[in-house]
Parts: C-alpha cells; sequence; structure tokens
C-alpha cells in the first residue's frame, strides 16, 4: 500500500497551528519568529514533507552562509590566497543550494569586536571565518545565535570546529627535506607571534630541529610582518644559513628577491622553500619549492559541516586537519652540490 504523502496541513494539524503559518516557515517569509520557524522544519522533516517533484523540505528552505575575512588578508586585491578560498566556497556553497555572502572585517571592527552587518541584519544562519581574527571580535561572534566554523586557523579559546592545514607537520617536513640535501644551517621566513598558522609551521620547523638534536640559532628567524599584519623588508642575518624555511609563498619569493639583491643566488648559495603553492604574482625565473595545501579538500569539509548542521543545528565535528604534500622543484639544491630532484 502506497504511503500517504505529507502535506502542510498535516505539519499544521501535528503542531496546532495554521497552514498559514507552516506556509511561511517553509518558504523562509517574515510573519514567523525564528523560534516557531525552526520547531516547524524540524517537524516538517520528522515527518517526511516534501513539496513540488519530490523534493525534500531541506531542499525548500532557503539557507544562507556569511563568509566573514580580515581586511588585511585581502584589502582590494582579488587574487590573494583568502579571496580565491572565499571563490571557492562560494561555488561549493552554490552546488548545494545554498547562498554564500562575504564581508570584509575592517581592522577598527576587527579590534573593536564589532559584529558583521550581516549578522545585526539577522541574515545567515552560519559564518565561516577564513584567515584568523581578534579575540575580541571572535568573542563577539561565536557568542551571537549564529553557529561558527573557523578556517584555515584554530583557537584553543573558543569551542568551535576547525578545518586547517597541517601546519606542524608541513614545517616540520620541509626541514627534514632540507636537511636531507645536506643542509645544517636552516633558517625561518616568518613572524610567528601574527598567526597561530605561522606559529604552527614554526613549531613544525623548531620540531624537527628539537627531534634530531640540533642547535636553533634565533638570528636565522626572520620576521615578515608588524604587529598590524603588513609585510615588512626583510633583514638577513650576519651570520647565513644555507637555507630557509618561508611560512608562504608570497614571503618566499620576497625571500628570493631579497637574498638576490643582497648578492646570493638560489638556489646555488641558498636555498628557499615556501608554503601554500600560492602566490599572486609568481616570478617568471622561479620555480619554487613548497609545501603544497589541499585548499579544495579543506573547502570540501566546511561545505561538509554546513550541510550537516542545517540538518541538525547540534552537530559538531571538532578540529579537522587537512594534509598537504611537499612539491619539488627548482630553488633547493643539496649542500654538497647535487640538485634536488624535478616536481612529482
Amino acid at each position: 500500500m502506497a504511503r500517504k504523502q505529507v502535506t502542510m496541513g498535516d505539519v499544521a494539524k501535528e503542531m496546532g497551528i495554521s497552514i498559514v503559518t507552516v506556509s511561511k516557515a517553509l518558504a523562509g517569509k517574515e510573519g514567523v519568529s525564528e523560534g516557531l520557524r525552526e520547531l516547524i522544519i524540524l517537524k516538517a522533516r520528522e515527518l517526511g514533507y516534501e513539496y513540488s517533484a519530490g523534493r525534500k523540505i531541506t531542499d525548500a528552505v532557503n539557507v544562507t552562509i556569511g563568509i566573514v575575512i580580515s581586511e588585511r588578508f585581502v584589502g582590494d586585491n582579488e587574487n590573494s590566497f583568502y579571496f580565491k578560498i572565499y571563490q571557492k566556497m562560494l561555488m561549493g556553497l552554490s552546488a548545494k543550494g545554498y547562498i554564500g555572502i562575504l564581508e570584509i572585517i575592517r581592522p577598527e571592527d576587527e579590534n573593536g569586536g564589532v559584529l558583521p552587518n550581516m549578522l545585526r541584519m539577522d541574515s545567515v544562519s552560519q559564518v565561516v571565518v577564513i584567515g584568523e581574527m581578534g579575540t575580541a571580535f571572535l568573542e563577539k561572534l561565536v557568542a551571537s545565535p549564529v553557529s561558527v566554523i573557523f578556517f584555515d586557523f584554530e583557537n584553543e579559546e573558543f569551542d568551535v570546529d576547525s578545518i586547517t592545514g597541517d601546519n606542524v607537520n608541513g614545517g616540520f617536513l620541509l626541514t627534514r627535506y632540507l636537511a636531507k640535501k645536506g643542509h645544517e644551517k636552516i633558517g625561518f621566513v616568518g613572524s610567528y607571534h601574527s598567526t597561530r598558522s605561522i606559529l604552527d609551521r614554526f613549531m613544525g620547523y623548531r620540531k624537527y630541529l628539537i627531534a634530531k638534536d640540533k642547535e636553533y640559532i634565533s638570528e636565522w628567524t626572520i620576521p615578515d610582518r608588524d604587529e598590524g599584519g603588513h609585510y615588512v623588508e626583510l633583514k638577513l642575518p650576519e651570520h647565513m644559513p644555507t637555507a630557509f624555511v618561508c611560512n608562504c609563498d608570497e614571503v618566499a619569493y620576497a625571500m628570493i628577491d631579497r637574498l638576490s639583491k643582497a648578492g646570493y643566488r638560489v638556489p646555488e648559495d641558498i636555498s628557499v622553500v615556501g608554503y601554500d603553492d600560492y602566490a599572486k604574482r609568481i616570478p617568471e625565473n622561479v620555480s619554487l619549492t613548497t609545501y603544497r595545501v589541499d585548499s579544495a579538500e579543506m573547502v570540501r569539509c566546511c561545505i561538509h559541516i554546513i550541510e550537516q548542521r542545517v540538518k541538525n543545528k547540534y552537530y559538531r565535528r571538532g578540529m579537522t586537519v587537512i594534509r598537504g604534500e611537499l612539491v619539488e622543484r627548482g630553488t633547493v639544491k643539496d649542500a654538497d652540490g647535487g640538485n634536488a630532484g624535478n616536481e612529482r
């Protein structure tokens, strides 16, 4: 015997409310409180309500996801790493039938803990924070009614689901790779107090030195940005190492340029490796050895969390670490004179 199709009337009867109220709630229209709307949606799912050619209620509800990025990571540059992440996320959300809206957070709002306009207008159900934000901003955001996901960073101060690259292991593998090429004197380029991602990559670098009982030379750790997160001129140490691990490809290219201006050749004199396998501008004559971040998998994981929360707002996943891979190119040379391998 065929199962009876569930109607809006059945949902209304179960809840003791009018069909008009059910219709407004399921269509995402005004006139229904958010609390009642959630109860109606949950009841409709429970009963198996469908609409238009068998599509389920989970497809019918408009879902709008907020995406926020600090201005210091993008500015007005649409070629930034995080803007490209946003574009990938937007396509992933669209494939699920969701809407994604972006808001760039100004420094004064980030430092002052001012909530984004999208929250004050009550226009989103979930928010993805791409890239690290100031504590004041995160405190206000996490305390708001929307569910939050941290993307490309984690913060132990907040009980929030996060998706990160394998930063510690990546820093470790890059340092080990240089050591296997015969380099005993390895430096690090990056201001590790600036973001947790840089700190984790630095800790991977330090982890290798500690594991192999190698001396850490503080002079070989070169800051790349100021307290506001803006890039600064790279200052070379008086006594140079033979290789550098850079916290990202942008900085690696800047380091190669700085070394060239100081009279050093890469990789003949000094080897350089980067991180991300992404940069806004790639010099034509440089083929950078780097650690490739699997940003596509990170985005897929984020979309999965969002999708699960649409079905169950209490869904939790915790911290998810996405592994990357070492990519060998032409900026590393064996310390004893041999060349590094080709890309793999």
